[in-house]
């Protein structure tokens, strides 16, 4: 399971409260279902054999032909010509989560061939209104009064500032993001929070 560096915990009681789960989506885009996402690995993975000048040896020509992607989680636009999914992969002995560009040409799926694919992440407005969101939950469920507002304050005027070094947990399919919030108080705690893409949905994991 992947890590990032920076995995400390926001200092602050609010920043702290933010590990709960809540969603927001984002304007849907087209994204190919399992079948066409592994006609497009498929047809991937045998042109860059046939690109190569050896064939691939009995085990490793066996293992590619046990490769295949099992599940599409999630997709989010990249530019006007692509799309990056968080997909799960079937590798035999392994399965896990990877993240693809995918491009529609025509009626056909086909994944790019570019070994730096964009790993989805939710923009900073969308951080922000899963944060705030999340506040704004837990302020409801404080009972003396004082914490009610500042919750209530910080569920307003939380700002995600930054969002950084994000990275794919192959094992869960979950995004790991180093993020930077701003609140009312004038702190501003970092903390690597996990996201989640469902389909065109975000949500904000627990730790």
């Amino acid at each position: 399971m992947k890590r990032l560096i920076c995995d400390v915990l926001f200092p602050h009681a609010l920043a702290l409260a933010v590990l709960g789960a809540t969603g927001v989506a984002f304007a849907a885009d087209a994204m190919p279902d399992v079948e066409q996402a592994n006609a497009a690995y498929r047809r991937a993975l045998e042109a860059d054999i046939r690109a190569k000048s050896e064939p691939p040896s009995p085990v490793s020509a066996s293992l590619l032909a046990s490769m295949k992607i099992v599940a599409v989680q999630g997709c989010q636009r990249v530019d006007a010509d692509y799309i990056a999914c968080i997909v799960g992969v079937d590798a035999g002995m392994r399965r896990g989560y990877q993240a693809y560009r995918f491009a529609h040409d025509g009626s056909v799926w086909t994944l790019a061939n570019s070994v730096d694919a964009a790993i989805p992440a939710p923009s900073l407005a969308d951080a922000q209104r899963l944060v705030r969101r999340r506040l704004g939950e837990e302020g409801a469920r404080q009972q003396d009064p004082a914490r009610k507002a500042e919750f209530e304050r910080a569920a307003a005027e939380a700002t995600v500032s930054a969002m950084n070094s994000c990275e794919l947990d192959d094992d869960s399919g979950a995004v790991e993001c180093t993020v930077r919030l701003r609140l009312p108080d004038g702190s501003e705690p970092s903390a690597t929070q996990r996201f989640q893409l469902n389909g065109s949905t975000w949500s904000l994991l627990e730790r």
